[in-house]
């Protein structure tokens, strides 16, 4: 199974239902509830839905990889 990180957090998580009862779950949550990732995720996490991976973290798009510029001085004067 391919590795799973939350797009706008880099977490890495493992699905413990389906795509659907996760789904399911998220769409019962009211407007205020689903207005922060974070909470979100924590709910789900509660639930059991899902289960995060402590230390296991990324901030990188794998995706936008080739549009990195790299973080030094020298290199963007």
């Amino acid at each position: 199974m391919s590795k799973q990180y939350l797009k706008y957090g880099g977490v890495r998580f493992v699905n413990n239902a389906t795509p659907e009862a996760i789904n399911s779950f998220v769409d019962g949550l009211s407007d205020i509830q689903r207005r922060s990732l974070f909470n979100v995720v924590t709910l789900l996490e509660e639930e059991g839905l899902i289960s995060l991976i402590e230390g296991d973290t990324t901030t990188i798009d794998k995706n936008m990889e080739e549009f990195l510029v790299p973080n030094s001085e020298n290199q963007l004067r």
